[in-house]
C-alpha cells in the first residue's frame, strides 16, 4: 500500500532534504541581521531554491484547496497568486472545499475547472484517496495536475510540491527530548482519515523512542482540526493526567486549543505543534509554545507556478524527486523549527503569513 511506501521512504527523504534545511536556516539567519538584509531577503521570493522564470505564453491555473481556515492554505493561495502575476500566467479561478473529507465537493470543483479549459488545476486535496479516476480524467483532457501542499494517492499527478510531514513529527519529539527528556507527553494526534496527520504522529512517536525517559501517551486519531476541539481535547489529558509536561498536536488549531485550555488550567504544560498563524505568535513568545515547526505555504504557492512554467514548456525541473515515496515527482520544502527564542527574527511575510490587505480575486 501506498501509506507504507510513504512512511519508509521519508527518512530518506529527510536525507535529501539536508542540504536544503541548511540553505533556508541560512537564508533565516540573513534575513534577521540588519534590516537592509531583511528587505534583500524579500526581494529573493524563492530563497534561492529555484530561479524564476517567465511564462512564454499566459497558461491559465486553476485551484482547489482544502480549506482557507488558516495562514498554510491561505499562504499557498497567495504565493499561488502572488508568483502567477509576476510570471505571466493567469489563476482563472480559487476554490476551497470546505474542510477535510470534502471529497464530493472538490470534485464538482474540478469539473468547473476543466469547463474553464485550465492548463494546470492545482489540487489541497481534501483526502488523501478518491480522486484517481477524476486526475486521470483530467490528464486525458491535457491538464496538468499539481498535488498542493499535502500528498494524494494517485499516480494521476503531474507532480507534487509540499513538506516532509514525517520529519515534522521528528522535529518535534527532538525539541521536547532536548528540553526536558524525563517528562510526560500527552498527544491529540488529529483526524483519521488524513495522511499527512498520520505521518506526522508516526514520526513523532518512532522518535520519541529514542529519547531516554521520555513518557509519551498515546492519543486516539479523531475529531477535526478546530481550535475548540483541541481545547476540549488538552482539558481533558491534563484532568486525566495532571503531570504532562507537553502536549503534542500535528498542527496550529488543535495547538492554540490545547495552549488556551493550559492556560485556563494554569497549568505549565508547553505545546509543540506545526505552521504557523498571526494568532499563535503571541502564544509562542509567552512560552506555552515549546516550538513550532515552519510551514512555508507562500514558498510552496510560488514553487507551484513556476515548476508548472517549466512542465508545460518542457525545461528543466531541478530538485524534483522520483522514487517510490509518491506515486508522482514531488519537490519538497524542508522544515524550520520556530522557538521562543527567535520568533522576533523569523521573516512571517516570505515564508507563512499573506499580507493584511491580500484578498482572493476569483473564489467560488
Amino acid at each position: 500500500m501506498l501509506d507504507n511506501h510513504v512512511a519508509s521512504k521519508s527518512s530518506r527523504i529527510a536525507k535529501v532534504l539536508k542540504v536544503g534545511a541548511l540553505s533556508i536556516s541560512a537564508a533565516f539567519c540573513l534575513a534577521a541581521a540588519t534590516p537592509a538584509s531583511a528587505a534583500a531577503a524579500q526581494e529573493d521570493r524563492l530563497q534561492g531554491l529555484i530561479e524564476p522564470i517567465k511564462a512564454e505564453k499566459p497558461y491559465k491555473i486553476g485551484v482547489t484547496l482544502v480549506h482557507l481556515n488558516d495562514d498554510f492554505w491561505k499562504g499557498i493561495a497567495y504565493g499561488i497568486q502572488d508568483e502567477a502575476k509576476r510570471s505571466g500566467v493567469k489563476v482563472v479561478q480559487i476554490s476551497v472545499a470546505g474542510a477535510y473529507g470534502n471529497v464530493r465537493e472538490q470534485f464538482a470543483q474540478l469539473n468547473a475547472l476543466k469547463s474553464l479549459g485550465v492548463d494546470i488545476a492545482v489540487v489541497g486535496a481534501a483526502s488523501f484517496n478518491g480522486y484517481d479516476p477524476i486526475f486521470k480524467d483530467m490528464q486525458k483532457s491535457g491538464i496538468k495536475v499539481v498535488a498542493a501542499g499535502i500528498p494524494v494517492n494517485s499516480p494521476n499527478v503531474t507532480f507534487g510540491v509540499g513538506q516532509d510531514d514525517k520529519s515534522i513529527g521528528v522535529a518535534l519529539a527532538d525539541q521536547i527530548c532536548k528540553a526536558k527528556p524525563k517528562s510526560t507527553v500527552a498527544t491529540i494526534p488529529g483526524p483519521a482519515g488524513a495522511e499527512w496527520v498520520r505521518l506526522r504522529y508516526v514520526g513523532f512517536m518512532e522518535e520519541s523512542k529514542k529519547c531516554p525517559g521520555l513518557n509519551v501517551l498515546p492519543g486516539a486519531f479523531g475529531g477535526n482540526v478546530g481550535l475548540s476541539y483541541g481545547l476540549s481535547q488538552a482539558s481533558d489529558l491534563l484532568l486525566k493526567h495532571p503531570d504532562a509536561a507537553f502536549i503534542y498536536t500535528p498542527e496550529i488549531s488543535l495547538g492554540m486549543g490545547a495552549a488556551q485550555a493550559i492556560k485556563q488550567l494554569g497549568k505549565r504544560t508547553q505545546v509543540v505543534s506545526s505552521s504557523v498563524v498571526k494568532e499563535a505568535i503571541p502564544m509562542i513568545k509567552d512560552g506555552r509554545f515549546l516550538a513550532v515547526v515552519s510551514e512555508p505555504g507562500i514558498i510552496m504557492g510560488r514553487l507551484i507556478v513556476q515548476y508548472a512554467i517549466r512542465q508545460m514548456e518542457g525545461k528543466p525541473m531541478p530538485n524534483l524527486h522520483k522514487d517510490k515515496a509518491l506515486p508522482y515527482p514531488y519537490v519538497l520544502t524542508p522544515p524550520v523549527v520556530i522557538t521562543p527564542a527567535d520568533i522576533d527574527s523569523h521573516p512571517f511575510n516570505i515564508y507563512e503569513i499573506p499580507p493584511h490587505d491580500w484578498r482572493i480575486d476569483a473564489l467560488q
